[in-house]
């Protein structure tokens, strides 16, 4: 009786050390094949010129840049942004089509020049933006809060 019990142990023993291999196997498979993007505002020391539409020329003290920090890359990226009531912000510099980016390489870092089209964001500092990827895991999505500092433009 003894040595089945001993067995039986030792069987237990195994079968536990079987599933967490597995699930450390599965646990890195996953942050291998994972992006992350996520976005930040970044301050230009010489204020970006961008030309609009119309013609005229304004300046943008700050970029929202989009940035995958994760390991692999990230495909059909979806950047969204909403003032603090939820309504989106339409950016001067950023055309229509220009979302969703195709690919994102693991470190790559996309600049948008921060232009709000509507005066009322202007003066706003406050902003939401929303990222939708794929990556090697499925879909992903992400919602930052985002603040950024004064300038005089």
């Amino acid at each position: 009786m003894n040595a089945w019990i001993g067995t039986v142990i030792a069987l237990c023993a195994l079968v536990l050390s079987g599933i967490t291999a597995y699930v450390q196997h599965r646990a890195r498979k996953r942050e291998t094949l994972g992006a992350e993007v996520t976005a930040y505002f970044h301050r230009t020391s010489d204020f970006a010129k961008i030309k609009l539409a119309d013609g005229t020329v304004r300046q943008a003290g700050y970029h929202l840049v989009i940035w995958n920090q994760g390991p692999a890359p990230a495909r059909a990226v979806h950047v969204q942004v909403k003032d603090v009531d939820g309504g989106v912000v339409e950016l001067a510099d950023s055309p229509a089509d220009e979302f969703p980016l195709v690919r994102l390489d693991k470190g790559a870092r996309y600049p948008v020049p921060w232009l709000p089209m509507s005066d009322a964001h202007r003066g706003s500092r406050r902003f939401a933006v929303h990222l939708r990827w794929t990556d090697g895991n499925g879909a992903q999505e992400r919602m930052l809060p985002m603040r950024r500092g004064q300038t005089n433009v």
